[in-house]
């Protein structure tokens, strides 16, 4: 693996945060859900003032990894009713593959708290995600309509990991 930096995010960090999101979204789905949806919901979503808001925000685990000062990946873990919900984990394409999504996740469970329920969603065309989720002992347990936000129309597998797995 690199070398790695693993941190909060700070609003100095939004920008970057920002590109490794863009870029990530753009690779993984342009050919699932055309360019320019991607557009529309990475300006949205990972809109510079949502990302503020969540830097902040209480009990919600926002991190960044860095590997030669560069942003590289980023996470964030939110309390949900019955555990937290990886919300969001991302690494750089160029960087894949090299550990840094895995030392992240666990980063960012450990400051959650290391709950017993992890639940998350990921596009069922995204088999690279699917496949690292499952070697992180999630697995698949119910489909949504409504990946990311009520009324979004992006399709998800919800995948969850109990404590003692993974």
């Amino acid at each position: 693996m690199v070398a790695l930096t693993i941190r909060r995010v700070t609003p100095q960090d939004l920008d970057a945060v920002r590109r490794v999101l863009v870029e990530t979204w753009h690779a993984t789905y342009d050919a699932v859900l055309g360019a320019e949806r991607v557009a529309e919901i990475t300006g949205s979503w990972h809109s510079l003032g949502n990302l503020a808001a969540q830097v902040d925000r209480p009990g919600e685990v926002f991190l960044l990894a860095q590997t030669d000062g560069a942003v590289v990946a980023t996470a964030s873990v939110v309390p949900a009713s019955d555990g937290v919900r990886l919300g969001r984990l991302y690494v750089l394409p160029v960087f894949q593959g090299q550990g840094i999504g895995r030392a992240l996740m666990a980063e960012a469970l450990r400051l959650a708290g290391d709950p017993g329920r992890v639940s998350l969603e990921v596009e069922p065309a995204n088999r690279t995600a699917i496949r690292f989720y499952e070697a992180a002992g999630f697995r698949i347990v119910d489909r949504s309509g409504a990946c990311g936000a009520p009324g979004s129309g992006v399709e998800a597998l919800v995948m969850e990991r109990r404590r003692g797995a993974g």
